[in-house]
């Protein structure tokens, strides 16, 4: 089985031997998702794309930043359910290309560090 979303889940196993006796087992797992992040989003208010999120966890730690072009910090985060939504200082940012770096620590304690850009588009 795959999981298309991160969480806790309760996998079972049932069996069944040859006389029809059965037996379960299940056991708890924490399925975490690497950091997904899209290329491009639309902050124009019709509520589809208009924030850009960290996607995948769920993280024990998250460090999600966004910059301009010239080096300056538009948004940080540490919340997982946190995204940026254009704006830096309550200023629609123009359209454009901003970079992003994020860094997470996942459930059996190892990080990841991811840096790309995004296309802000209006």
């Amino acid at each position: 089985h795959s999981y298309g979303t991160g969480g806790l889940y309760t996998v079972s196993l049932v069996v069944m031997d040859q006389n029809g006796c059965v037996d379960t087992a299940a056991h708890d797992i924490l399925v975490a998702l690497l950091p997904v992040l899209p290329t491009a989003f639309t902050p124009n208010g019709d509520g589809n794309n208009d924030v850009f999120i960290v996607r995948g966890g769920p993280f024990k730690s998250l460090l999600f930043k966004v910059y301009n072009n010239w080096g300056e910090l538009l948004f940080e985060t540490t919340d997982q359910t946190l995204g940026w939504n254009g704006l830096y200082k309550d200023v629609e940012q123009p359209m454009g290309v901003y970079v992003w770096t994020v860094e997470v620590e996942i459930a059996e304690g190892r990080s990841i560090k991811k840096s790309g850009d995004v296309t802000l588009i209006r």
